[in-house]
């Protein structure tokens, strides 16, 4: 009896004690609310410091954002990233959902002066150097401009207050010795975004994006100002991965701009022409036993050669387009070799594909080590043909010359003299179908070698694309150029 009533006393305490337990232990839902209201808080003073309504309700903006920053594996060689320089200005309509981008950017040896308008479904282009236009109607409110929203702090805080509920606080961390707020919350597309918030002032001073394939993104905002009626850094430096990918050269911030000014077109420019539309798999012969396969930039040409083939090109989706090209020709040949060009990252990418396939790789010699770096599988000496400096090397009906061109030190050109035809990657490439195309300095250095090679040439093609220029036009193009410079009135590009 005594060791029924013992159990019976047992169960009666273990039960009023996890009852005890459960009363003073807080909810899921109690710390849920509690979080929110850490967040919210956090948030509160965020957007107080960077203007409170005046931020909130302002029913238009505009951000000026000029920077510079190293473009790793682009470089004339392969241990030096170029240098590009971005000057834009985003002019952002709350209240008409449209937006405005004034754009400049400088890439190795030419300018771009561009201005998108987006309103509704339609998104123009102003080609503003060359007075003419295109349609690009994927730039949609959501898209146009979003790097460069994404590196101003001041529209990250606007931002963050309609976020009410999908923020976490993240706890404290330190940024320069001054102790910071942590937020994150999760997009749809699975990107983490981690706010490090100043724990007395409010200011965003790091936002870090881990992006499921491009890894850690890092925006890091200082030397705020604070004068004006809505807070902005001063400088920004973007990080890709711990590497400086970005850094500001002059960042402002305007309310209310003229939006008159800024979604005003330009009635004297003409049409850029119509496009080829690249995106289904495609298999053409080009010249006499030469075929071009792919979609998109992933573009192959192949070689036929007595008993094998010769490919150079995109080789991320070589087996596709080694397919479709050996159903074209109805010749089962094996691929034998696989040409790369130069060692800029689209060209260094997928070629374990050629592996795959048993082909040897044919590159540059001073680009070796940084192509079989991209390489993941074992490669022997046997499977690697190295292309001496300035030589000329042949490979069945193909010649290839190592010449300097104003987009790599070392690079390949391939000769067929049985067609007259080079093919080369990169250098003239474009999506117009029989328009002459924009001209430019890459251009003009690639005819110069071209005529100092004194080859018998007929036909150009470049990889990348489907268009064909002959020598003829692409001589009296390239012959006619002009170079381009800032025009009056453009303070984004006064300084060159």
């Amino acid at each position: 009896m005594k060791k029924v009533i013992l159990v019976l006393l047992s169960a009666t305490l273990s039960f009023y004690t996890a009852s005890s337990v459960a009363s003073l232990s807080p909810t899921a839902a109690q710390t849920n609310n509690t979080t929110d209201s850490v967040a919210q808080a956090i948030v509160d003073k965020v957007v107080a410091a960077y203007g409170g309504d005046v931020l909130l309700q302002a029913d238009s903006i505009k951000v000026i954002d000029y920077n510079k920053g190293p473009w790793p594996g682009e470089g004339e060689t392969p241990t030096i990233p170029e240098l590009w320089r971005i000057n834009e200005e985003l002019t952002v309509d709350f209240v008409g959902q449209r937006k405005s981008l004034l754009s400049y950017r400088v890439p190795r040896t030419t300018i771009d002066l561009e201005k998108w308008i987006q309103q509704g479904d339609q998104t123009i282009v102003f080609d503003i150097l060359h007075k003419k236009y295109s349609e690009q109607n994927w730039a949609t409110f959501a898209r146009l401009g979003a790097s460069l929203e994404r590196s101003s702090d001041t529209l990250h805080a606007r931002r963050l207050a309609s976020l009410k509920g999908e923020l976490d606080y993240a706890g404290d961390d330190y940024f320069r010795g001054r102790l910071q707020q942590k937020l994150t919350y999760v997009t749809d597309s699975g990107e983490r975004y981690t706010y490090f918030i100043d724990n007395a002032n409010g200011l965003i001073h790091k936002l870090l994006r881990q992006h499921p394939r491009a890894g850690d993104l890092l925006y890091v905002f200082s030397n705020h100002s604070t004068d004006s009626k809505v807070a902005f850094a001063r400088d920004m430096n973007f990080f890709v991965n711990g590497e400086l990918r970005l850094t500001s050269v002059h960042r402002a911030i305007e309310l209310d701009p003229d939006l008159k000014t800024a979604f005003q077109g330009f009635d004297d420019f003409t049409p850029w022409g119509e496009t080829i539309d690249a995106s289904e798999l495609t298999a053409k012969m080009i010249s006499d036993g030469v075929y071009q396969a792919g979609s998109g930039r992933a573009i192959t040409v192949f070689i036929e050669q007595p008993d094998h083939y010769i490919a150079m090109g995109a080789a991320d989706a070589l087996a596709e387009n080694f397919a479709a090209v050996k159903e074209l020709s109805q010749q089962e040949k094996p691929l034998n070799y696989f040409v790369v060009t130069h060692h800029h990252n689209a060209n260094v990418r997928g070629l374990n594909n050629a592996f795959a396939l048993d082909a040897s790789l044919v590159v540059a010699e001073q680009h070796r080590a940084v192509i079989l770096g991209h390489v993941a599988v074992d490669v022997t000496d046997s499977q690697v043909i190295v292309v001496p400096p300035r030589a000329t090397f042949s490979l069945g009906d193909l010649k290839l010359i190592d010449i300097a061109t104003a987009h790599a030190r070392n690079y390949l050109l391939a000769y067929l003299p049985a067609a007259k035809m080079v093919l080369a990657e990169d250098h003239y490439v474009t999506d117009l179908k029989v328009a002459k195309p924009r001209i430019y300095h890459d251009m003009v250095r690639f005819a110069a070698v071209l005529a100092e090679l004194d080859l018998a040439v007929e036909t150009l093609v470049d990889i990348r694309g489907w268009r064909q220029f002959s020598m003829e036009e692409f001589t009296q193009w390239t012959r006619d150029f002009t170079p381009k410079t800032c025009p009056p009135g453009y303070t984004i590009c006064v300084n060159g």
